[in-house]
């Protein structure tokens, strides 16, 4: 495993934190989000932005683990 990748106790519980609040604000604004599935239509901004926003979580994981770890 790569080193610059394990996470200790504290960075998960960061990661952790940030579902719950992201679980609160998408159960407040957007309810039907998980149902509708709408980033699952071919060529709809919905999907572009599904992505986006994946890729946004990956790199902020990635940017956060590092400077934790003091890389």
């Amino acid at each position: 495993m790569d080193k610059r990748f394990c996470i200790e106790p504290a960075q998960m519980q960061v990661i952790s934190d940030r579902i719950d609040h992201l679980t609160g604000w998408l159960a407040e604004n957007a309810s039907d989000c998980e149902s509708a599935q709408k980033h699952l239509d071919e060529g709809t901004a919905e999907q572009v932005y599904w992505h986006y926003g994946y890729l946004c979580a990956l790199r902020d994981m990635v940017s956060a683990i590092q400077t934790k770890s003091g890389e």
